[in-house]
């Protein structure tokens, strides 16, 4: 099933998108992808900036269905030294925010940084050593996957987009591996029944992906002629099939 075909959710308690990049319009682009994606409307997914609020101060954990933590181009492989005053205080925004899910059971979906700052938090840091160029990426799902409820209607491998500069090389202690990828062993995974994490971007099609690309071309990252290659490859590539995670994590998590 396709976004344009996504089930409009509701009345529900509402889920909340956080975002973490610095770039507002890369925040917000994330945000529409997200809404697009996963069926719900702008009054069932709230969205918070965390360059604009105090996450824990938001909201009630009791009052939602479910958090989404999106990604970044902040990397937590980064010095102390070096990351910027933006990074240190998202990186203890989200740890603060993961303190209070794994503590009252709040169901979560972390993408890309949002997983990375999750491993971290359960001992096991990212490295460098498993980032990934730019592009597309094939996903291949664990015996434990095949049975996970956010991953049913899915194939056994599918392919998603990914562009990251360091991965998640072991499953944190607890944890368990649902999906991984020749470059990137940790691509999903799950801690107990509620939180999951994905390196990858479930909420990316081909159009997204473009736009997203293109936001960060205009900020200096990457080589625009190379990007423009990535871009016409990704287009071609095969209907999106990741989004049905994020349909998968709101039906299955809802609650009045």
């Amino acid at each position: 099933m396709g976004p344009a075909s996504a089930r409009r959710v509701g009345p529900v308690k509402p889920f909340i998108m956080v975002s973490t990049r610095p770039e507002l319009e890369a925040a917000q682009d994330e945000y529409e992808s997200f809404l697009t994606q996963s069926g719900l409307s702008p009054s069932t997914l709230k969205h918070l900036q965390l360059e604009e609020i105090d996450v824990l101060n938001a909201f009630t954990a009791s009052d939602v269905s479910g958090i989404f933590i999106g990604g970044s181009p902040f990397n937590t492989t980064t010095p102390d030294a070096a990351k910027t005053r933006s990074q240190v205080r998202v990186e203890e925004q989200v740890s603060d925010l993961l303190a209070v899910v794994l503590k009252e059971g709040v169901p979560l979906l972390a993408t890309g940084f949002g997983l990375q700052v999750l491993a971290g938090y359960l001992g096991t840091p990212a490295s460098a050593e498993f980032g990934e160029e730019l592009g597309s990426a094939d996903i291949f799902l664990t015996a434990d996957g095949r049975q996970d409820p956010l991953l049913q209607g899915l194939a056994q491998a599918f392919t998603v987009f990914v562009g990251h500069d360091e991965g998640v090389g072991e499953v944190p202690a607890h944890a368990t591996l649902l999906a991984s990828s020749p470059d990137c062993p940790v691509q999903m995974l799950r801690v107990g029944t509620k939180v999951y994490g994905t390196q990858f971007n479930p909420e990316l099609d081909a159009e997204r992906f473009a736009q997203r690309v293109g936001i960060y071309d205009e900020a200096g990252y990457g080589d625009p002629d190379m990007n423009e290659d990535i871009l016409s490859k990704a287009r071609s590539e095969e209907p999106h099939a990741a989004g049905q995670i994020i349909r998968n994590f709101v039906s299955h998590f809802a609650r009045d």
